[in-house]
């Protein structure tokens, strides 16, 4: 499971820099007020590169964390599966909406 992980890693890391490349512009345009001019700015390549090292590396550990998960309740002959898992998520997510809900009607109510 270590060396699935570890692979997931390295591979969405890779892929995270070249999706980053092809979704993040390395420039910047605005349109002056009044007229059709553009101004086109150019980001540092510093910059740059640490919005892609950025972008690669979450979603590099997001890739990690979701391997983990899935190798752990998807190898182990327990009773909780992935499955549980989903709809333990589903659920909590439910619930926490329903309590925004109630809170915010709640709020409104007295303002």
């Amino acid at each position: 499971m270590e060396r699935r992980i570890v692979k997931g890693g390295i591979y969405s890391f890779i892929i995270g820099l070249l999706i980053g490349v092809l979704v993040f512009p390395d420039y910047q345009t605005t349109k002056l007020a009044g007229s059709n001019v553009y101004e086109i700015v150019h980001d540092p390549l510093r910059v740059y590169l640490f919005k892609l090292i950025r972008f690669s590396s979450i979603l590099s550990l997001l890739t990690m964390i979701m391997a983990w998960v899935t190798g752990y309740f998807v190898f182990t002959n327990e009773k909780t599966k992935f499955s549980e898992l989903v709809k333990g998520f589903i659920k909590a997510l439910v619930v926490g909406l329903l309590i925004i809900l109630v809170a915010s009607l709640i709020t409104s109510l007295f303002k």
